[in-house]
């Protein structure tokens, strides 16, 4: 089939197209600062937000399916859509995430629970510091969460059916956020991590590849056969020390003669002690700020998926 995705530079876009070309005709739509460079793959330069030059895509023809990783703000979904010629896509599939839910509610989010308002902050300029700027990842949220009701809106008038991809911790080789490299680069140059002794915090992960396998089925599937929304996860909930032993593990894979138990040294330090030093711990570290997520959707997908010690060796192998 042919699938248009936008961005596809970075970590699940790039893995994405690495593994759907095989199989399909790939157009790939970005800035052009980082060129794929894979046979049988088009790329488009052309800035999202400049109508000019997203141009370029009316002579492309129809696209089947259209995979939308690099969406972050009102309007950006509607404009790639006006562009597209020929057949219009049977399917927008846009990369959204687990964060565009409401939070603090206690229970287990699923595709049909409540997503954050975002009228409340922006519409009665609410300040959570006093300075009138919402935090990055205020604005990440809440244009994200803009963009899920926009995907419904501009779908709807197309006839195309709109998908909402929501991710929670994506992990694996090629990741640029700050998470299991931290780990990495302490068990590499110090042999050792830093375990905060007294956190309650949860959290759930996918390894990277998985994702965008789930992606590529949901390229493949029948549209009517499609949900609204998929949390891209599974039912397993980690804590700091279930993800150390897998790392422990995973080490134990990479570097042959050492044992779980002298893998690396933790060094236990408390959350208070975290917070106040601003250490780089990159999962929640108290219970109220974590939440959950259902796999439900993700798992009848049928993907495999990757244990956490299998991934992170891989993220140790490839460095």
């Amino acid at each position: 089939m042919k699938i248009l995705v936008i961005g596809g530079s970075y970590f699940l876009g790039r893995w994405f197209v690495q593994l759907a070309h095989k199989e399909h005709d790939i157009t790939v739509l970005n800035r052009g600062n980082i060129p794929v460079g894979l046979d049988g793959v088009k790329e488009i330069a052309a800035d999202r937000h400049n109508d000019d030059e997203l141009c370029k895509l009316e002579s492309c023809g129809g696209f089947d399916a259209v995979v939308d990783f690099c969406a972050y703000g009102r309007g950006e979904i509607g404009q790639i859509l006006k562009h597209l010629s020929g057949p219009m896509p049977s399917r927008y599939i846009y990369v959204s995430t687990v964060d565009v839910y409401k939070k603090g509610t206690g229970a287990a989010c699923d595709e049909t629970s409540e997503l954050t308002d975002i009228t409340e902050g922006r519409d009665e300029e609410k300040e959570s510091d006093g300075t009138g700027v919402f935090s990055p990842e205020t604005e990440y949220i809440i244009g994200k969460t803009e963009l899920e009701h926009e995907l419904i809106s501009e779908c709807t008038s197309y006839g195309i059916k709109g998908v909402s991809v929501r991710p929670v911790i994506l992990y694996g080789p090629g990741n640029y956020a700050p998470r299991e490299s931290v780990y990495l680069e302490w068990i590499r140059t110090a042999g050792q991590i830093i375990h905060p002794v007294d956190a309650d915090g949860y959290f759930q992960m996918l390894y990277v590849a998985d994702a965008a396998r789930g992606l590529i089925r949901l390229c493949e599937a029948k549209a009517g056969e499609l949900k609204d929304a998929y949390n891209f996860c599974t039912d397993e909930i980690l804590t700091y020390d279930s993800f150390e032993r897998a790392l422990a593990g995973a080490y134990c894979l990479y570097e042959l003669g050492i044992t779980e138990d002298n893998a690396f040294t933790r060094v236990d330090v408390t959350v208070e002690t975290v917070t106040g030093r601003n250490i780089p711990l990159p999962f929640p570290l108290t219970k109220a700020e974590s939440e959950e997520y259902s796999g439900k959707r993700f798992a009848g997908l049928g993907i495999p998926v990757t244990p956490l010690k299998e991934g992170l060796f891989a993220c140790f192998r490839v460095g």
